[in-house]
């Protein structure tokens, strides 16, 4: 791997693995992360649609801004669709549960988007839209990359500045509230910042799954939940973790591209984490 290749790899695991942090903690369930609650589905979209109007070669910033944007409407349908559902079982907006579940149905209509808009695309938008599918680190600008680097800055700076609510938020809202934590405050500050890190992540190398689920949930596992050391050793095992991936995905021929290896390591510990949740 060249040094761009790798400078992506470290940024973009860390924004996946710091917000796959932020979305377990704000939603207190380990399986959350930005792919599987639709994040990553909104801003591959966004970059699609980008590339299939024709703004993505008229403005520099088109592709990352589509991305975000992408992703925020991604992010308030989950809250949406999640909301309504708590009304009418009343329960809680954000539960853990009701959320990931919204994230499914919200994930899948926004993939299914993407297929449509490409499929409508010219083979040379197909072809430079590809990549946003599956997830490649090759071909990379410094510039972009560079604002990517200042994206998941942003990012970590504003969840570490939150850490100790968040610490206080993991225990419930409840108890949250009685500590005198402004909860929703809270929650809209972690939420956007992971869909500002998220957005980065895609806007520059395209959709990585999975890795936002693997990497928070070891680090906690070892070295426990306090934010303070829970955030920045969740950025740092994802860059770790993206750069050992994409040395994989160069094993194989024909340059496979790095979210299909975090697909294919991702997906069965997802299943193994939600067989250990129903038997727990």
């Amino acid at each position: 791997m060249d040094a761009p290749t790798v400078f992506a790899a470290l940024v973009v695991g860390a924004s996946l693995a710091l917000s796959g942090a932020a979305l377990q903690s704000v939603l207190r369930n380990p399986l959350a992360e930005p792919y599987i609650l639709g994040l990553v589905g909104g801003a591959s979209l966004g970059v699609a649609l980008a590339f299939q109007t024709g703004l993505a070669a008229a403005a520099a910033l088109a592709v990352p801004v589509s991305a975000f944007a992408g992703a925020c409407l991604s992010l308030a349908l989950v809250c949406c669709v999640a909301h309504f559902a708590a009304r009418r079982t009343g329960g809680r907006a954000l539960a853990g549960g009701t959320v990931i579940v919204a994230g499914f149905v919200t994930g899948g209509l926004t993939n299914s988007l993407q297929m449509l808009v490409l499929a409508y695309a010219t083979l040379e938008q197909s072809a430079a839209a590809f990549k946003w599918v599956w997830g490649d680190l090759h071909a990379v600008q410094p510039g972009p990359v560079a604002g990517a680097a200042a994206a998941l800055l942003v990012s970590f700076l504003l969840l570490y500045a939150q850490n100790r609510r968040l610490n206080a938020l993991v225990l419930g809202e409840d108890a949250a509230r009685a500590l005198g934590v402004d909860v929703r405050r809270t929650q809209l500050v972690a939420l956007g910042a992971a869909s500002l890190a998220t957005a980065s992540s895609v806007a520059l190398v395209g959709a990585v799954g999975f890795l936002g689920l693997i990497v928070p949930h070891v680090v906690r596992r070892l070295f426990g939940g306090d934010h303070r050391v829970y955030l920045p050793l969740s950025a740092v095992g994802g860059a770790l973790f993206l750069v050992a991936a994409d040395a994989v995905a160069g094993l194989f021929p024909g340059n496979l591209p790095v979210g299909v290896v975090c697909a294919l390591t991702g997906a069965p510990f997802f299943l193994w984490l939600l067989t250990r949740r129903g038997r727990a």
